[in-house]
């Protein structure tokens, strides 16, 4: 079977690399997947994050703080983000990987804060730099759905991908509630 094929605008093609694990899953199900990952990546956690930090000993408003700036520098980057998806001519993949890769480790910092830390810069700046990074993951989904099937059934895919992503989300969330509750 030969190798699945991608071809932009200009008619230039790229071969798709699949492994070998992998490579008899259906395109849709892959997206679910990633998209189920990603939500648990980004939304599932953050409420449990706050939850840990007042817990630790910090008051609400500072823990308002840093999911708020969160929210608002990711309100700020998104449109810039996607405008620079829309323009690049590196791999979306890559540019969704790094986004990844950095959105769990700033939400990974949170393991460095220790009962009667009051120095809430650590947070803060890994809040910014969260929000920066999963401001580029929503545009390179949609990117690369459109790339992978076309405008026909861009609004089906991107719908399930949405679906998925809140899945995880769900998913994430009872995964750190119940673990926190076993564990605390």
């Amino acid at each position: 079977m030969p190798f699945p094929v991608n071809e932009d605008k200009d008619g230039n093609t790229q071969r798709i690399a699949t492994m070998g694990l992998f490579k008899d899953i259906s395109p849709k199900f892959a997206f679910a997947l990633v998209s189920f990952f990603l939500g648990e990546l980004g939304d599932g956690l953050n409420i449990f994050q706050g939850i840990y930090l007042v817990a630790l000993g910090w008051n609400e408003g500072s823990v308002g703080i840093a999911l708020s700036m969160m929210g608002f520098t990711a309100l700020i980057v998104q449109t810039f983000a996607g405008d620079v998806i829309d323009k690049t001519h590196f791999d979306r993949r890559a540019f969704l990987s790094l986004a990844a890769v950095a959105t769990a480790f700033s939400a990974s910092a949170i393991l460095f804060v220790h009962e009667g830390n009051n120095d809430h810069i650590l947070i803060y700046a890994t809040k910014v730099v969260e929000g920066i990074a999963s401001s580029f993951i929503a545009p390179c989904v949609a990117a690369l759905t459109l790339a992978s099937f076309g405008p026909d059934v861009f609004d089906e895919v991107m719908a399930s991908n949405i679906f998925w992503g809140h899945v995880g989300s769900v998913v994430s969330a009872v995964l750190a509630g119940g673990g926190g509750f076993l564990l605390y």
